[in-house]
């Protein structure tokens, strides 16, 4: 049985991410982003302290149960800046965001696995009708 998660690090960056705020334009962000914060308002949260209180919370709490992990892998990328060949460890989990609207999102979130127990949010994708 894993050890239990000892911090989440969540950039408020990738919060702005979810709610579609000051996205960089490419080809793969702004649809995604877009994608997000459309789920999110069907919810009923809006770009609003509150709102973004909500699922930073909502994404703290996913880390206190490892039976919703659906996948881990190692991914490697190389530094821009050095040319080294990076590895992280990767975890996918999967939860249900209740909205002020009385509906559901699912939410594939990301996290890297940092050698303390702690991991640090990297991504999310949200889905719902």
């Amino acid at each position: 049985m894993p050890e239990p998660v000892s911090q989440a690090l969540i950039d408020q960056r990738k919060i702005d991410y979810l709610f579609n705020r000051d996205i960089k334009p490419d080809d793969h962000n702004s649809p995604r982003a877009a994608q997000n914060s459309q789920q999110l308002h069907r919810l009923g949260l809006y770009d609003e302290l509150e709102s973004r209180q909500i699922v930073t919370e909502h994404l703290q709490g996913v880390l206190l149960n490892d039976r919703n992990i659906t996948k881990r892998f190692i991914n490697g990328f190389v530094d821009s800046q050095t040319g080294e060949l990076i590895e992280m460890e990767i975890e996918v989990r999967d939860s249900l965001l209740p909205g002020p609207s009385g509906k559901f999102v699912q939410i594939h979130s990301s996290w890297e696995v940092i050698s303390d127990r702690t991991r640090r949010f990297i991504s999310a994708i949200l889905y719902g009708r």
